[in-house]
């Protein structure tokens, strides 16, 4: 997403005081998305990455069957230059103000949004929310809140429209722990609560 569009934002005073999130995956109801929907407002992503008084609100989503997990590696042709040839457990990205839908809520729609530009996969439940990923240690995460939701895949196909930009393989648990030093934050934040 271009720097110029505009992504979904909460002051992030006004969230912690609500809801006192600590680091890691915090296990919130969906009273978080109450608040969201109701205190959420626009701004450019430039400011936004800038500005620590906002939190941009990312859904993330982590896909599995059974006990096998899928497994994303960031090839250096995609834009985040600091997610280059990492490996995360999720998919996500920026709620912009262009993911208005006539019947699913902005956060419902971005998540949408993401899961048809990076994966396409037959069969699958519906996601499922699972928490909250809150990282105030390094600069990205000060500007940043996941709301982490699951899917089951029905099968283990899948397909990566933009492959040029990501590959994907399944891997079980165990396995998972041997990528973990090279996972980015939010990923190591998930499995260390697998």
């Amino acid at each position: 997403m271009p720097l110029d569009e505009n992504v979904l934002v909460v002051e992030t005073d006004a969230l912690l005081c609500e809801f006192p999130l600590k680091r890691g995956l915090n296990i919130v109801g969906a009273e978080i998305f109450k608040f969201i929907l109701a205190n959420h407002t626009f701004m450019p992503r430039a400011s936004a990455e800038r500005d620590p008084s906002f939190k941009q609100i990312i859904p993330y989503v982590v896909i599995r069957n059974g006990d096998l997990w899928l497994l994303f590696q960031r090839k250096s042709t995609q834009s985040e230059a600091r997610l280059h040839n990492k490996y995360s457990l999720g998919i996500g990205g920026h709620i912009n103000d262009e993911s208005d839908s006539e019947t699913l809520d902005p956060i419902t729609s971005g998540l949408y949004r993401e899961l048809a530009e990076e994966i396409t996969i037959s069969k699958h439940s519906p996601p499922r929310y699972i928490g909250v990923i809150n990282d105030d240690e390094s600069d990205v995460g000060r500007v940043h809140l996941g709301l982490v939701f699951e899917i089951h895949a029905e099968s283990l196909d899948f397909d990566l429209p933009e492959a040029d930009k990501m590959t994907a393989r399944w891997v079980d648990t165990q396995e998972l722990q041997t990528y973990l030093p090279h996972m980015e934050t939010w990923s190591q934040l998930i499995v260390g609560n697998l």
